[in-house]
């Protein structure tokens, strides 16, 4: 398999060879990690078919292609912040894309493991107390940009999400974006999950239709549930296991 990798080149320097060889080892181990996750013994949503599962000439190129696709200014990686393209950022966008990188998803789109990550965010809130706090943290600044619910330049700011949402005016409570914009049901469709989530540029971003949010909420549901039926059967088999400790003690 290190053969197969094909990671050597002919030069006078001796400290290649060996560099190459832990480089191929590297790859060898990543697809071992690879097959083991499929297996589905550490999680059974990762499981995948043998028949289904990348070779490692595939892999091997997936690989490559995510290598030169990825962007250190992500900062996803320790040692990226120390690479020439984020030294040479300014201090503020410096600090915000590090900010970003820590809540950014691994999957494109909406899926079960970004919607744990999503659950278990600052931004979802289950509680009435959680969506008070946010609210209480609501602020007027100067500069108005698009709200992140519905695209209108507002003016309101969610200091805790530090993000722009709009507030209601007067009577007008018939938006919600405050309350939309921390529920649930409506992940993956403000404009910053258009890049977060679905890898898409911002300014592509469109506020979503009715028929749109609706769609959203019944895939979020069916997310949710399997979650929690994970949640209960993790919960089954830990107290099942308490019992059969406590016969064998009996």
């Amino acid at each position: 398999m290190i053969k197969n990798c094909g990671i050597r080149h002919i030069t006078w320097k001796y400290w290649h060879a060996p560099y190459l060889h832990a480089k191929a080892m590297g790859v060898i181990a990543a697809y071992d990690m690879y097959n083991e996750c499929c297996d589905g013994l550490l999680d059974p949503s990762w499981k995948v078919e043998k028949k289904d599962r990348m070779s490692f000439c595939i892999f091997r190129q997936t690989l490559g292609q995510q290598m030169l696709e990825y962007d250190p200014r992500k900062r996803c990686y320790p040692g990226d912040d120390q690479m020439r393209v984020c030294t040479q950022q300014h201090k503020k966008r410096r600090a915000s894309s590090k900010s970003s990188s820590a809540d950014a998803f691994v999957d494109d789109g909406l899926s079960v493991s970004n919607v744990k990550k999503a659950r278990a965010s600052d931004r979802i809130c289950e509680t009435l107390d959680e969506l008070n706090s946010h609210l209480m943290s609501f602020d007027r600044g100067t500069n108005s940009k698009a709200c992140e619910v519905c695209g209108k330049k507002t003016l309101w700011k969610c200091v805790k999400c530090n993000k722009y949402i709009c507030a209601p005016s007067g009577r007008n409570w018939k938006e919600g974006c405050m309350v939309n914009f921390h529920n649930i049901s409506f992940f993956g469709l403000t404009r910053s999950d258009n890049a977060d989530v679905h890898k898409k540029k911002t300014c592509d971003w469109t506020p979503p239709t009715q028929s749109l949010i609706s769609r959203n909420k019944r895939r979020i549901r069916s997310f949710c549930e399997d979650i929690d039926k994970e949640k209960n059967g993790a919960g089954n088999d830990n107290d099942s296991e308490d019992e059969e400790d406590e016969d064998e003690r009996d």
